[in-house]
């Protein structure tokens, strides 16, 4: 192959990654948020002690993938490093395609178990007449608070480390487990204002 079918270059891949990331982080700080989240940054309790609000955290995640696809788009166009061929290109591939497929289903199936295994359980608890409330009446009450959210991310986090790594490790089990635990203490009990996902959809 000759030196001018060749070229060094940025990764598309990587740019648009960070583009897109970076679009849906404005749109969010600047559309979404201002006309969906009517709770402001940080709120007072009739006390006077100031906490987050409602839109405490999803404006720090935004913040934080905005910062992070700037830092991504950066780095993409300084690394020029890439080879670029006419036959090689940046193509969408069968390869590509199975990623995404494999990735979205990892992502879709823990997302549903976090959203239906409380109601679906507390459901099945009632027709056997071992409770008579409705998980909207336990969406603050131990176990069933716990159950989609912990559930759900377990099945998506270690499914991604799984996926990773190519088999199930102690290691990764550990990890998901403790970063599990650490976000219920601090999101569930730390910050009483705040409710697990997806509670706070019931």
């Amino acid at each position: 192959m000759s030196s001018d079918s060749q070229r060094t270059a940025p990764d598309p891949w990587d740019i648009g990654f960070g583009a897109v990331t970076l679009v849906g982080a404005v749109l969010a700080l600047g559309l979404w948020f201002p006309n969906d989240i009517a709770g402001a940054f940080i709120e007072y309790s009739p006390a006077g002690k100031a906490q987050p609000g409602d839109a405490f955290f999803p404006i720090l995640l935004a913040s934080a993938l905005l910062v992070l696809s700037v830092v991504q788009l950066l780095g993409a166009f300084r690394s020029r490093t890439e080879r670029l061929s006419l036959d090689s290109g940046a193509a969408l591939t069968l390869a590509n395609l199975e990623f995404l497929l494999k990735f979205f289903a990892i992502v879709l199936t823990g997302l549903a178990v976090m959203y239906w295994l409380g109601p679906l359980t507390t459901g099945a608890l009632r027709a056997l007449g071992v409770i008579d409330q409705t998980y909207r009446q336990l969406v603050d009450t131990v176990p069933y608070k716990y159950l989609g959210y912990v559930t759900g991310g377990f099945l998506m986090i270690c499914g991604m480390i799984t996926w990773a790594e190519g088999q199930v490790t102690r290691r990764a089990v550990l990890t998901v487990a403790i970063v599990l635990a650490a976000s219920v203490v601090i999101f569930d009990l730390l910050l009483s204002n705040i409710q697990l996902p997806p509670n706070a959809d019931y």
